[in-house]
């Protein structure tokens, strides 16, 4: 039997969270995550942020129990966009590796993520973009993936359930 059409019935998820370009709220983040599990099984979760300069240890910590992994990327000036490079790295490294993989949620505006989008969907993986504001979303990223949402959409979706804390 073909490995795809065996996951077609229940799609392997992945997520890469840029919270340095996509900071979220403690209800956007229960959004994305019940979002994510609608599109099928999570095999991963990891967001990525220079953690040390992170004010908001709540929120980190809210992230950590709705089951991500945060990756803590140092800062850098005289290496710009450290955290966009990590991200990239260890998404072509699990979900372009690991054929299992049918969907790849990218949480980011940002432009740099472009080329992987492409790659990923030129490799048959679904991509799904989200992003917090669409003044801050890089056009060719947006048009580029399967679907895009705002969180606001998402937020909308699931305005009338009640997560547990």
């Amino acid at each position: 039997m073909n490995k795809k059409s065996s996951s077609s019935s229940h799609p392997r998820v992945a997520i890469f969270w840029d919270w340095q370009n996509t900071k979220a709220t403690e209800w956007q983040i229960q959004c994305v995550n019940a979002f994510a599990y609608q599109q099928g099984i999570i095999d991963l979760k990891k967001v990525y942020a220079d953690w040390q300069l992170d004010k908001d240890r709540k929120l980190a910590e809210k992230l950590h129990c709705e089951g991500f992994k945060g990756i803590n990327v140092f800062s850098c000036k005289e290496k710009p966009n450290c955290t966009d490079q990590e991200l990239i790295y260890d998404c072509r490294k699990y979900a372009l590796e690991k054929s299992e993989i049918d969907i790849v949620i990218v949480l980011s505006g940002d432009g740099d993520f472009t080329p992987l989008v492409r790659e990923l969907k030129a490799r048959d993986k679904r991509v799904i973009v989200v992003a917090q504001f669409q003044k801050n979303v890089s056009q060719k990223l947006k048009e580029s993936a399967n679907e895009f949402y705002l969180f606001s959409q998402i937020e909308q979706w699931y305005k009338n359930l009640k997560f547990s804390a």
